[in-house]
């Protein structure tokens, strides 16, 4: 990735979040050497441990408001939108937002365009009842939609200079979908796209782990799909989440699978190594 592409990560503040953030903050840093913001909005409660764990790891790790509730309910993913808001605010003019969920790892480095993006996700449906009636409702011209058809999500990629708009009219188009479901929030985002009149262009940078016995063949994986052998709903839940570190199972080394696990174990040594490291030099300094 050039050294105008700063990536950016949307996390929840809850120990669901907070270990993929983990994951994704050590493949960052060890497979690219580039420092990701970390957006943790606000849960009123103090942050998780995890996200503790990140700034003492030299994380760069801000707050931000929760943009979860809109007028018609709680809807999570609408804190996407406004990390693109914040992202904008923390990036110059002639710089390009990288926009990432946190369940995300690097294999190589990628080659980000420099101009509107998203990675192509095939399961989006602009045909839908609800998203016409979206479409409708949020005054998008059908016609404009049909051209481009933004099957597309993370990462995202944004120039700064459409950053704050398009934050803005995302988080409107996501209010035109009630009642709201997980994917809706990528519907929106190619709403909003199109309202503005900006030509996104689809990538394909991303494994996902929908077969995880598949060979790693591009240079992230999404680890969004799951199936009984391992997925990251598993550890879900502060009970369950800090046994992710320990995988009991094993996968074919080049594998998706293999991959995520093989990241997981590193990553596991990385934050212990960085805390120790730390405490060693305070110690020293004292």
């Amino acid at each position: 990735m050039k050294p105008s592409h700063r990536i950016f990560v949307s996390a929840e503040n809850n120990s669901y979040c907070g270990w993929q953030t983990k994951l994704f903050y050590f493949s960052s840093v060890t497979r690219l050497n580039h420092q990701p913001t970390i957006i943790v909005h606000d849960s009123g409660r103090r942050w998780h441990q995890d996200f503790y764990d990140l700034a003492r790891a030299g994380a760069r790790v801000r707050r931000a408001p929760s943009y979860a509730q809109s007028v018609n309910d709680h809807y999570p993913p609408r804190n996407t939108a406004g990390t693109l808001l914040h992202a904008a605010g923390m990036c110059s003019q002639d710089e390009l937002i990288v926009l990432c969920d946190p369940d995300m790892i690097f294999v190589n480095d990628p080659d980000f365009p420099e101009s509107v993006s998203g990675n192509f996700y095939s399961y989006l449906d602009y045909d839908g009842p609800e998203v016409v009636a979206a479409t409708r409702s949020f005054k998008v011209v059908q016609a404009r939609l049909e051209k481009q058809k933004l099957r597309c999500g993370v990462p995202y990629v944004i120039p700064t200079a459409h950053a704050r708009r398009l934050g803005e009219l995302w988080l409107q188009a996501v209010d035109a979908f009630p009642p709201r479901r997980w994917i809706d929030i990528m519907h929106a985002f190619g709403l909003a796209a199109v309202r503005l009149g900006l030509r996104v262009t689809l990538t394909d940078l991303v494994d996902f782990d929908e077969q995880p016995k598949a060979r790693v063949r591009r240079d992230m994986i999404h680890y969004c799909y799951g199936d009984e052998t391992w997925e990251k709903r598993t550890f879900a839940d502060d009970g369950k989440a800090g046994e992710v570190w320990f995988p009991k199972i094993e996968a074919k080394r080049g594998t998706i699978l293999g991959e995520i696990l093989s990241q997981i174990v590193e990553a596991r040594k990385f934050y212990a190594d960085s805390y120790f490291d730390r405490r060693w030099r305070q110690n020293r300094q004292e």
